[in-house]
């Protein structure tokens, strides 16, 4: 059973089986990763289907400074879309954004319990629907620092979010609020540098990672089930955010930067 608040009432109501065996698939997901750097787009990938949703997208923003970077997200094509531009330009017109910035509240909301008839006439809505078809949207809040908002931001068109997406998505905030502990504890993770520090998503970590391990463009397509064409894209951001033009020199930059052990 699932306690779920409604304006000053709790409802308490059942997911299906189906539902739990969706949440119990997508903790063995995590346990069973061999690869940590995989983790979080598998996570993107899960919710996209599992929900379902249009797009998956994890952001970490910093709200005083009003930046913040698109950390990894599914479908593969939201690589190609401006994203950080997005957040940098609107991340404050944002109601759930808005919301979490100014409490204490960790629920998942939708966009239809927290904007008022403003929001969809905005140049705010209007550009995230012409950028990335944003339409109804529910956010799951994750533990971060003061000041900064770290959250999965999912979207649909047109059909809105049912009770059932709401409950679901309780659950699931409590299992991806777990992932970092769990990604320290089992795998045993150096201490590294941030790769945000860098704007680095988790993706083009990974896509590091498997460089290193002198992989083709298509084997890292083939190892991280992308296209070819989606590995070179964050092949050439990697690239472009070490100001290198080469794999030789981007692993003695990302070495020497902390991002890989040495």
């Amino acid at each position: 059973m699932v306690c779920r608040r409604t304006g000053n009432t709790f409802a308490m109501t059942a997911l299906s089986g189906q539902d739990a065996r969706r949440l119990h698939d997508l903790a063995m997901a995590i346990l069973t990763e061999r690869e940590p750097v995989r983790v979080w787009p598998l996570l993107m990938d899960r919710l996209t289907t599992d929900l379902p949703v249009d797009l998956a997208v994890l952001i970490d923003l910093d709200w005083k400074a009003g930046t913040g970077h698109a950390q990894t997200g599914s479908p593969d094509w939201l690589y190609e879309a401006p994203l950080d531009a997005l957040i940098h330009a609107h991340m404050r017109a944002h109601p759930l954004l808005r919301h979490y910035a100014h409490t204490a509240d960790r629920t998942p909301l939708t966009m239809d319990e927290m904007a008022d008839d403003g929001w969809w006439k905005s140049e705010a809505y209007h550009a995230g629907k012409a950028a990335i078809g944003i339409d109804r949207q529910l956010a799951l809040p994750l533990n971060s620092r003061p000041g900064q908002i770290r959250g999965v931001i999912m979207s649909r068109s047109g059909r809105g979010f049912t009770d059932r997406d709401l409950e679901y998505a309780d659950l699931a905030r409590s299992l991806l609020d777990t992932v970092a502990a769990h990604e320290k504890a089992v795998f045993g993770l150096p201490q590294l540098a941030d790769p945000a520090e860098y704007a680095i998503t988790p993706r083009e970590m990974s896509v590091l990672a498997l460089l290193d391990e002198g992989l083709t463009a298509h084997a890292i397509g083939s190892r991280l089930r992308i296209t070819e064409r989606t590995a070179i894209k964050h092949k050439e951001n990697l690239y472009r955010k070490l100001r290198v033009h080469d794999r030789v020199t981007a692993l003695k930059k990302a070495r020497a930067l902390g991002l890989l052990p040495g």
